[in-house]
């Protein structure tokens, strides 16, 4: 019975940390590729309600890069939300433009996430190898 219970604890730890490191490595090709730094303009605020009846919102931008505009969205905020009409910077990937973000707004979000989801899949597997170590499986 310990020996499936190992195992269980163990794939639950680890069905956490595979989004962990998939968000981690969003966050870090976003970073890596979005090179080229620009002035974009908060031209809306999208609303979304989430589940625990709260609201999340989207910061909606546009930005030039290489002469050619283009409107992207950024990632949720729940505090400190740009109003319309605010100059953001923006960092964006030269060979494909449209690839962009909002430092300090969206790789607060991929970090967080990454950290929650890495922490939380930490847990199992400290049972699992507590487990291990105390019964000598």
């Amino acid at each position: 019975m310990e020996l499936g219970l190992v195992l269980t604890l163990c794939g639950l730890g680890a069905a956490f940390w595979l989004p962990a490191i998939i968000i981690g490595l969003i966050s870090h090709g976003k970073k890596k590729n979005c090179t080229m730094n620009t002035v974009g303009l908060v031209i809306r605020i999208n609303s979304k309600s989430s589940g625990d009846g709260s609201l999340s919102f989207y910061p909606v931008y546009e930005y030039y890069a290489n002469g050619m505009k283009y409107t992207n969205e950024g990632a949720s905020i729940k505090h400190c939300v740009p109003q319309v009409g605010t100059k953001v910077p923006v960092m964006y990937n030269p060979a494909k433009p449209k690839q962009s973000y909002i430092p300090g707004y969206d790789n607060k979000v991929y970090k967080i996430l990454a950290i929650v989801f890495g922490i939380i899949g930490c847990i199992p597997i400290l049972v699992c190898t507590g487990i291990l170590f105390f019964t000598g499986i």
